[in-house]
C-alpha cells in the first residue's frame, strides 16, 4: 500500500499566495504530495483549476478553504471535503470577498491619513482578485515603507498599528456549522499563532469540539518539536483529527516556506490523513 504524502494548507492566487493554483498543485505534485488540500482564504475560487491540474499530475485534491474567525484576534478555521459549489459556502465568501474589499480601501484611506502614500489600484493590481492585508503590504514593501511583508504588518497593519482595520466577528461554532451544513469539516489551523498557552488552548479546543470542531493543525511551521506532543495530547484528549500543512504562500510572502516541509516531522503522516479522508468518506 503507497504510503499518502500530503500537504493540506495551501494558498494561491485565490487569494494571497503567489502562485495559481494550478501552479500549486504542480509544484506540489514536484514535492512528491499524494494528496494536497488548497485552502485558500475565504475564497473556493481556485478548487475547480485546482482539481483539474490534481487530475492531470495524478494527485487527490482535496477541497479546502481557510475561514477567517473570531474579532480583532484572528482565529483561523480550516475547512476540508466540502461541496465547493454548496451555495451557504458561496455566499460565505461573497460576503467575506465584499467585506476585504470594504476593509482594504480603509486601510489605504487611514494609511494616507498617516503620512503613508500608497494606492488602491497598486494592492488591486497586486491582487488580481479580492485584496487583503498580505497584498498591501506587498505594496507597502514595493514603495519603500517596510523590508518584508512581516514588517509591513508589525508597523502598519497589525492590531494597534495606524492601518489596522477590525474584522466582522465570525465564530468558530458559525465555521463548523457552515462545514457540516456543506458536507465538511472544520479544523482548527496553526494553533501556536493563537499565542496562547497551553493551560488556556486545552480549554478553548474542548469548547470549540462542543462548537463542532472536528481536528487540530498540529503540524504546521509555527510549531517547534517541543510543541508537537503537548499539541497531539490536546487532540487526544478532545477526540480532534491531526492534521498538518506548510501554509505555502510563495517566496514573496513567506520566504521560509516551502510545500511539504512539514514531511520529515510528521511521522504518522499515512495514518493521520486516512483518518481524515475516512472521516471526509473520501477512499484512500
Amino acid at each position: 500500500m503507497t504510503a499518502l504524502k500530503a500537504d493540506l494548507h495551501l494558498h494561491s492566487t485565490a487569494s494571497d499566495g503567489m502562485l495559481s493554483p494550478a501552479e500549486v498543485v504542480r509544484r506540489a505534485a514536484e514535492k512528491g504530495c499524494t494528496h494536497l488540500a488548497l485552502t485558500d482564504h475565504d475564497s473556493v475560487s481556485g478548487i475547480a483549476e485546482a482539481r483539474r491540474q490534481a487530475e492531470a499530475s495524478g494527485l487527490f485534491l482535496v477541497p479546502g478553504v481557510e475561514m477567517s474567525c473570531g474579532g480583532d484576534k484572528e482565529i483561523h478555521v480550516l475547512g476540508y471535503g466540502f461541496d465547493p459549489d454548496n451555495e451557504a459556502v458561496r455566499a460565505f465568501c461573497r460576503s467575506k470577498a465584499e467585506e476585504r474589499r470594504t476593509r482594504v480601501e480603509k486601510m489605504v484611506r487611514q494609511l494616507e491619513d498617516n503620512g503613508i502614500s500608497v494606492s488602491l489600484e497598486s494592492v488591486m493590481e497586486i491582487a488580481r482578485g479580492v485584496p487583503g492585508r498580505a497584498h498591501l503590504a506587498r505594496v507597502l514593501v514595493h514603495e519603500g515603507y517596510a523590508t518584508s511583508v512581516r514588517n509591513a504588518f508589525d508597523r502598519y497593519l497589525a492590531q494597534g498599528r495606524c492601518g489596522f482595520v477590525p474584522k466582522r466577528l465570525f465564530t468558530v461554532r458559525e465555521a463548523a456549522a457552515l462545514m457540516e451544513q456543506a458536507g465538511g469539516i472544520a479544523v482548527l489551523a496553526h494553533p501556536m499563532q493563537l499565542g496562547k498557552s497551553f493551560h488556556v488552548l486545552e480549554p478553548l479546543a474542548a469548547s470549540w469540539t462542543e462548537d463542532g470542531l472536528r481536528g487540530m493543525e498540529v503540524y504546521h511551521p509555527s510549531a517547534d518539536a517541543g510543541d508537537e506532543p503537548v499539541l497531539l495530547g490536546i487532540a487526544k484528549r478532545c477526540g480532534l483529527l491531526v492534521t498538518g500543512g506548510s501554509d505555502f504562500h510563495g517566496a514573496q510572502v513567506k520566504p521560509d516556506i516551502e510545500i511539504g516541509q512539514e514531511f520529515q516531522r510528521w511521522k504518522t503522516m499515512d495514518e493521520d490523513v486516512r483518518r481524515l479522508l475516512s472521516a471526509l468518506k473520501i477512499p484512500a
